[in-house]
């Protein structure tokens, strides 16, 4: 009787402390291989994912970066329509109570955004489908700014994605998905404060992006590489890693590192 007494009590003290919201900003960079997750925590707020990886390999790395009791997602934004980036958001629909899902708007049709939406539409979610930018916003120190490229002038691409920043409890970062030097050129020609903490390198480490005017107008303490190991691409592209260490950098890769976790102060 007193063993099963203490272990109720254990049981009692865990979720006492288990469902305490943690006072920290957490952001989960996930080791889904060659491909893209974040998972964003805001302090006594919603749960956000950025992009669902390459296959269903990013449910388990949500069972291990959220409590076992934790079925809801509020915001799932997806970047771009690579199947890198947008693939693993079909189960996490079905499993997941999602209670919004952003995207891009004004993009070709898509295989695998239509299996999204069925997945969406079995949920009763209307997605949002971002023409220009909006801000989502948590109490005064804590918003996340969205922004689709075309906005800029970007003539439409397939790497094109959307550009997320969060800047919570004195921590920012900021996510590019696999938009181009191209874009980059036009957020810096926008006069935008690009300034952060935690830079998420577009593209997987691409050569085709990271340009050293970009970094240097970002300046980041920290950039994260989500990238596959011995990946057919080569990314990252030495040049970008000389780059960054060139500049100051520190960087993390998740198929050195796997999944790679910031918190703010």
């Amino acid at each position: 009787m007193l063993i099963i007494i203490f272990g109720l009590a254990l049981i009692g003290f865990y979720f006492c402390f288990a469902d305490y919201p943690s006072p920290r900003l957490e952001v989960d960079f996930l080791d889904v291989g060659q491909g893209d997750a974040t998972l964003i925590k805001i302090p006594a707020g919603p749960i956000i994912l950025i992009d669902g990886g390459p296959d269903n390999k990013v449910l388990r790395r949500l069972g291990e970066n959220l409590p076992f009791y934790e079925r809801q997602i509020d915001f799932i934004i997806l970047s771009h329509y690579h199947d890198d980036h947008a693939a693993g958001l079909v189960e996490i629909l079905k499993r997941y109570k999602v209670r919004n899902l952003i995207y891009a708007a004004a993009i070709p049709s898509s295989s695998i955004l239509k299996e999204i939406g069925l997945a969406a539409q079995a949920q009763k979610i209307t997605p949002l489908a971002l023409g220009n930018e909006a801000r989502i916003s948590w109490g005064e120190d804590c918003f996340l700014d969205l922004l689709n490229p075309t906005s800029l002038g970007v003539k439409d691409d397939p790497n094109n994605s959307l550009v997320v920043k969060l800047d919570c409890r004195s921590q920012k970062f900021l996510f590019t998905g696999d938009d181009s030097a191209t874009v980059e050129k036009a957020l810096l020609s926008s006069g935008r404060d690009l300034r952060t903490d935690v830079f998420k390198a577009a593209h997987h480490g691409s050569n085709s992006a990271n340009s050293e005017i970009f970094l240097n107008a970002v300046s980041p303490r920290l950039l994260v590489i989500s990238v596959g190991a011995d990946n057919r691409f080569g990314h990252p592209s030495p040049k970008i890693l000389e780059r960054a260490v060139s500049l100051g950098i520190k960087i993390k890769r998740t198929d050195h590192d796997g999944d790679i976790r910031v918190f703010s102060p």
